[in-house]
């Protein structure tokens, strides 16, 4: 994605940001105010620096290992299932959700969304942005056709997970400690940062400019998926328009060519 395109997504979504905090949908009752807030913030940053160390070691360590033994990228993808289920969902689980007692709707995993409205402006947003990324070859991540199994594994592997981990734990541990804004606020901040592994492989290719660009973007969407998920208070319409904004480029590609 070029400087000028950055730019421009940049300016869209600092605008759609804006209209989908004031005027799309309502705020729900906060959580509960945690009897240890420090506590939640520890685990908080605890959280992050697995978020940060992972990518790390996967793009230094992990891909160029697997890529030695395994040359499609369907296979890749489907030996990162267990070992991202484990880094994202068990370790969170096992070691910091299960003393606090969540339910799965506190952790955003439930059917019941809060506001509709909300929902469907996610899933519009994904699909012109998917689309919008097709037509003008400007994407996030890449318009390589992508084979239908893959797809499906990208569908856990890169945005269930992402959308679990950052706005189903780590967002809901900050409301509980901050609240709803702060959460939301300091949530997108640590969402743009766990990117800052994939920004700085970039660095030597298209200069600090781009990688601060691709920083402050990163953050902006987490605020956007942020607020989306507090709106709804479920995991899904952000899941669904991380996806579409992801890999629809890819699944047009395989389609129209």
């Amino acid at each position: 994605m070029d400087l000028l395109w950055r730019l421009i997504f940049c300016l869209t979504i600092s605008s759609l940001i804006l209209i989908l905090h004031k005027w799309i949908g309502n705020y729900p009752a906060s959580f509960p105010q945690s009897p240890e807030p420090k506590k939640e913030l520890k685990d908080v940053l605890l959280l992050w620096c697995i978020a940060v160390i992972f990518p790390i070691l996967r793009i230094f360590a992990i891909s160029p290992w697997l890529s030695n033994i395994i040359n499609q990228r369907f296979f890749m993808e489907l030996v990162y299932v267990p070992i991202l289920a484990t880094t994202y969902i068990a370790i969170p689980l096992i070691f910091i959700i299960r003393r606090n007692k969540w339910s799965t709707a506190d952790l955003g995993l439930n059917w019941r969304v809060k506001s509709w409205s909300v929902a469907v402006f996610a899933v519009t947003l994904g699909a012109l942005s998917g689309f919008t990324a097709f037509i003008s070859n400007q994407v996030v991540i890449s318009s390589d056709p992508i084979s239908v199994g893959t797809l499906i594994l990208l569908l856990f592997n890169n945005d269930f997970i992402e959308e679990f981990f950052h706005r189903g734990i780590i967002q809901s541990k900050l409301e509980r400690a901050i609240g709803q804004h702060k959460a939301i606020l300091l949530g997108g901040i640590l969402f743009g940062m766990t990117h800052i592994a994939f920004d700085i492989s970039m660095l030597l290719e298209t200069g600090i400019l781009f990688v601060f660009l691709a920083f402050v973007l990163q953050t902006m969407l987490g605020w956007l998926l942020g607020i989306i998920y507090m709106k709804t208070r479920s995991l899904w319409p952000g899941i669904t328009c991380h996806y579409l904004i992801n890999w629809l480029p890819s699944i047009l590609v395989g389609i129209f060519g």
